[in-house]
């Protein structure tokens, strides 16, 4: 009676770790381009909605404002002082929020993820032809990889280390090959969302329906 054996698209992805070191640092190579496009692609992210919070906390400030001068609430003494202490309460914090995020100079940031990235995929590159087009001897080999090792850890040393939540997704999008199951993958764009876009959301979408409640609750 003959076993039957399944046949994987993809091999084991710690297999690497039991091959040559040829085969480790092509893993390296691939792991670090790719999770660093992803923390490039994070931090615009960031950036973008970084901006969009700021005007629309902005336009909030403006139209709190207007509330008073058109008497959209009636002109009653509660409507006034809500007025006055939320357009306070939005001037602090858009003060405080725009100096946060320019001191994080997100899209500087991602120029240099973008600028490590196509340098490491550069080497990976380096590395496919030598493997798959030259077929070099071992003695080749071990004078490639120390070649592309020296100038992958160079790289390294010149770039501030990725976040963790970059590699994350970076193996997410991977799922097959990480042998990652869909609920990891959930709990990790669902972390991905926290980390990086609740907060923007929270400031575009909180303080325009707690004026839209108060205007209700004071009108009637």
């Amino acid at each position: 009676m003959e076993e039957s054996t399944e046949i994987k698209k993809f091999p084991t992805y710690k297999d690497h770790l039991n091959k040559t070191f040829l085969e480790e640092l092509n893993y390296k190579l691939w792991s670090t381009k790719g999770t660093r496009f992803k923390a490039s692609k994070r931090l615009l992210t960031q950036n973008d909605l970084s901006n969009k919070a700021i005007a629309f906390l902005s336009a909030y400030l403006i139209i709190l404002g207007l509330l008073s001068v058109y008497r959209v609430t009636g002109g009653t003494e509660i409507s006034s002082n809500l007025i006055a202490f939320g357009s306070t309460t939005l001037s602090i914090l858009l003060l405080a929020f725009s100096q946060m995020e320019a001191a994080q100079d997100f899209k500087i940031k991602a120029m240099n993820f973008q600028d490590c990235a196509l340098k490491v995929s550069a080497i990976y590159d380096k590395l496919r032809i030598e493997k798959t087009l030259v077929k070099p001897d071992e003695g080749q080999k071990v004078t490639i990889c120390k070649e592309l090792s020296k100038q992958y850890q160079d790289i390294l040393e010149n770039y501030p280390n990725h976040e963790h939540i970059d590699y994350k997704i970076f193996r997410s999008e991977h799922a097959e090959y990480f042998e990652l199951s869909k609920w990891a993958v959930f709990k990790t764009k669902a972390r991905y969302y926290l980390q990086v876009k609740l907060l923007y959301h929270s400031l575009i979408v909180i303080p325009p329906t707690v004026m839209i409640i108060s205007i209700i609750k004071t009108s009637t």
